[in-house]
């Protein structure tokens, strides 16, 4: 007979998310239950386009009171749990082979994905048991971090799919979060000190909040108590471990729990991982590449793991080339990172270290055609980069072949400039345009996106207020200065943009900020001599840009505007020598002996 399935769930003021969990689930499910404590938002109303299964409970600091709730008001013969921030990743044959299975499972172990904002290829993958028959024998317990308990091991079994993914939530939405579960966990552990879930869920979260020397006792204990039955939890609770060490400094300590634990757990990939790279904050680079490789060696580990996405890849393939490069070994350097830019080419860090390493070898053209040759330019999360490095670099004009290579523009036609629907590639490439030295085609593009989008933002504005001094349209400069004057948070960089177009027209200021203004105004100048100075003729024998130009009339301005741009001025130049010292070293150091 076909086994039914229902979706149980508890939600509280989640309009955010609530309809995008439904969504996933969808065609999947013969039945969802939502059952809400006590939402002050639009969140029963989402609920109840999806179902009319909609119920109200009290809440009363006991999640798997509520939980239970809803599975008591499911008719289903399988319950799928879910949050409302996650996301079901499936196609309708995943949970109905589950569900109809003849193997004796009667739960199963789901993978769930924790996401980050910053990368599609920065998540963590955790099992949990989310799937199960619905019968008296699985139900939550546990006021908070609750869990479905299990008497009998031998009938849960671990699934591929369906994967569960974990929306991320804002820094401060997470630490409110936090704090509501430290309440309840420390009352819970108050009445069952020994229990060493409570310990772990305990330690993660002090952790979660920056309080390692609070969270190491709790990991500690529960490390302890924890059996390799209960490896879903012990297996997270000695990495938690190692990393609480390491942020305590106890690098020695983490060394020894990696040593110990990995003995015990051979397949853990993220424990040689975790090793490898408290090795390389050791300076022991030797050793740390021979855990780097074992953690290669392990590949993805076991699905009862938990796990950090890239660990058996592009994440050690990463520190690999770092370790190697400082070693001095630059071509194993340079394979490693192009390796882990392959395996993943949404994980940018290696590029980095690529990019140094071919500059120093090959200078900043020939970078561009390395790395162009290697099919870096193609992949627009690295086009971007690098032309923020090129930039970096000095090569403005470098960089917007990135950019352009990236975006695939085509050449003005009609005195027009195409561009792609990204705005914020299009920005970059017009701030990159006009310290090229490319005046007519930036304030084309920054036309197209006020055309486009509406009001262009403050950064863009003052980028267009440069452009048009360095063309020596004075008159439209102070028109566009004024403007950003009008908007709050411009008024600093128009401070200081007003004063550079007298001093390019006349040489005089025309005057100073307020007292309470004048270290912000400082700070848009500094800016605009960073930008300026990053313009570097392409050829020898060019003279001088009139980026140069503005640069010395922004030098000028810091000088004449008070001691404190004096002092920032010296600042920024220390700062510029000490980089031009770095580079130096690096091309004649380790890195260096590519040139020989």
């Amino acid at each position: 007979m076909k086994q039914t399935i229902g979706l149980a769930m508890i939600v509280r003021d989640e309009e955010e998310n609530l309809a995008n969990c439904l969504k996933s689930v969808q065609g999947l499910v013969d039945e969802i239950v939502v059952v809400d404590t006590g939402s002050a938002d639009r969140t029963v109303e989402i609920a109840r386009r999806y179902t009319d299964k909609v119920f109200l409970y009290h809440w009363h600091n006991d999640f798997s009171a509520a939980r239970n709730f809803a599975i008591t008001r499911t008719g289903s013969d399988w319950i799928l749990s879910l949050d409302a921030d996650e996301q079901l990743d499936a196609v309708p044959a995943d949970l109905r082979v589950l569900a109809n299975n003849d193997s004796g499972y009667e739960a199963y172990l789901l993978p769930l994905c924790n996401r980050t904002p910053e990368s599609t290829s920065d998540y963590s993958r955790f099992p949990v048991l989310r799937f199960f028959r619905n019968s008296a024998e699985y139900r939550f317990r546990g006021r908070i971090h609750e869990q479905v308990t299990v008497s009998r091991p031998g009938v849960v079994g671990i699934a591929e799919r369906p994967v569960i993914w974990h929306q991320s939530r804002s820094g401060k939405e997470r630490n409110r979060k936090r704090g509501r579960n430290l309440t309840l966990l420390r009352r819970s552990a108050a009445a069952e000190p020994n229990n060493p879930f409570l310990q772990y869920y305990l330690g993660v979260e002090w952790l979660g909040l920056g309080k390692a020397a609070k969270a190491l006792p709790c990991l500690q204990e529960s490390c302890a108590r924890l059996t390799d039955t209960q490896v879903l939890f012990r297996a997270p609770a000695v990495r938690f471990l190692v990393i609480c060490l390491k942020t305590l400094g106890k690098i020695d300590e983490a060394i020894c729990v990696c040593i110990e634990e990995s003995l015990r757990y051979p397949a853990y990939t993220d424990l040689f991982f975790e090793g490898g790279v408290l090795f390389e904050q050791r300076g022991e680079y030797e050793i740390a590449i021979k855990w780097f490789k074992e953690a290669i060696n392990c590949g993805r580990p076991p699905a009862i793991f938990s796990h950090t996405n890239g660990t058996e890849s592009f994440l050690s393939l990463y520190h690999l080339g770092y370790c190697h490069e400082k070693l001095g070994r630059p071509k194993p350097a340079k394979d490693y990172y192009e390796h882990a830019l392959s395996s993943e080419p949404g994980y940018i860090y290696p590029l980095y270290g690529l990019f140094l390493l071919c500059l120093a070898e090959k200078g900043p053209q020939g970078a561009f055609e390395h790395l162009k040759l290697a099919g870096h330019l193609a992949c627009p999360e690295q086009a971007e980069a690098l032309a923020e490095l090129f930039f970096e670099a000095g090569c403005a004009e470098l960089a917007c072949a990135c950019l352009e290579s990236a975006a695939g523009l085509r050449e003005p036609a009609a005195g027009e400039r195409s561009f792609t629907s990204d705005k914020n590639m299009a920005r970059r490439l017009a701030r990159f345009l006009v310290y090229a030295g490319r005046f007519e085609e930036a304030l084309a593009l920054i036309d197209c996106i006020r055309c486009t989008g509406g009001e262009i933002d403050r950064e863009l504005t003052a980028t267009e207020v440069v452009a048009l001094i360095l063309q020596e349209e004075y008159k439209e400069a102070k028109t566009k200065a004024f403007s950003l004057w009008r908007r709050a948070e411009g008024r600093d960089a128009a401070w200081a943009l007003v004063n550079l177009i007298s001093l390019c027209r006349n040489g005089s200021l025309s005057g100073r900020p307020e007292k309470n203004r004048e270290a912000a105004v400082v700070q848009a100048t500094v800016e605009i001599l960073e930008n300026c100075l990053r313009h570097a003729p392409m050829s020898p024998g060019t003279g001088i840009s009139s980026s140069a130009r503005l640069a010395a009339k922004t030098i000028e301005l810091l000088i004449h505007l008070s001691p404190l741009g004096c002092t920032a001025l010296s600042a920024y130049l220390q700062g510029k020598a000490a980089a031009v010292r770095r580079m130096m070293e690096y091309k004649c150091g380790p890195a260096g002996r590519l040139l020989s």
